[in-house]
């Protein structure tokens, strides 16, 4: 005879648990008319096509759409910087769906615009954090996000000499690092991610940077939002580039898991609901 068992309803604490711990944070900008672009990507346009009641009575609305591959949030396939590097659809999958920590260098942004993520850094929050989990995409959060939307705040010149360009970047050796890291330790980077216009910081001519995380086909996550809401470690990503055959980039939608201590204790509370309901069906059975 089947009744309910124990370890049925220890599956179902342990789910809904889950369930109930479990707290989401969209690191995606809206793409609208303030999405951010460098000067020579195709900036962000939605143009209704229609819009209202049909002769049937019910309503219907379709638009088009037309963006650059690297407007607001988005990836950066290691194509984008790698002749032989990935496109956006050959990206493993099991490289989209990653552990995440998040390294922070606003003291050093407020004080230069400029300011970079150095070998030092890395080193140094490798001491205090300990090693990088298999698989990781790390964010490096400059605080560079409170001035999105503003086109001369967030890239520190309204001109598109990209001479004058202000923000903050990872400098090549940090990228170093992060690439090495597989073959000096073992887990392996699968992408880096920031909260500026680019992985490299503004007003340099060279993209070294890029270079270097393209090469070892790691990819990278441009203008990700919401960086300070996230904890330094212990959480998961999920990023969901559209799927552009032989793409250099995509837009993307970045969504972060991480664990809710608040919500855990509501489980408890559905104990004797579920024992409840196993000695129904036993009852009910005769046993």
């Amino acid at each position: 005879m089947k009744f309910i068992t124990f370890q049925h309803l220890s599956l179902c604490l342990f789910l809904v648990g889950r369930a109930n711990a479990d707290e989401y944070v969209d690191l995606t900008y809206d793409f609208d008319d303030n999405t951010m672009a460098l000067p020579g990507v195709t900036p962000f346009k939605l143009k209704q096509v229609e819009r209202g009641y049909t002769l049937s009575g019910y309503w219907h609305e379709a638009n088009s759409l037309e963006v650059g591959e690297h407007a607001g949030t988005h990836l950066d396939a290691p194509a984008h910087a790698s002749e032989k590097g990935w496109a956006v659809d050959q990206i493993p999958l099991g490289h989209l769906v990653a552990p995440g920590v998040k390294i922070d260098i606003r003291e050093k942004a407020e004080n230069d615009p400029t300011a970079e993520l150095t070998s030092d850094d890395l080193m140094a929050w490798l001491d205090d954090h300990g090693p990088l989990p298999d698989g990781v995409v790390v964010f490096v959060h400059t605080g560079w996000g409170s001035r999105y939307g503003n086109k001369t705040a967030y890239f520190g010149t309204d001109s598109n000499d990209t001479s004058e360009w202000a923000f903050p970047g990872i400098n090549p050796g940090a990228a170093q690092i992060l690439t090495g890291y597989e073959a000096a330790i073992g887990p392996r980077v699968v992408g880096v991610g920031i909260d500026t216009p680019s992985l490299d910081r503004g007003g340099i001519p060279d993209r070294l940077t890029h270079a270097e995380l393209s090469q070892k086909n790691v990819y990278g996550l441009e203008n990700v939002a919401n960086l300070d809401r996230l904890p330094t470690t212990g959480f998961e990503v999920t990023v969901l580039p559209m799927r552009v055959a032989g793409g250099s980039g995509a837009p993307v939608r970045i969504l972060a898991t991480l664990p809710s201590a608040s919500a855990a204790p509501a489980t408890p509370t559905l104990l004797p609901l579920l024992l409840a309901a196993g000695l129904a069906v036993r009852a009910s059975r005769g046993l």
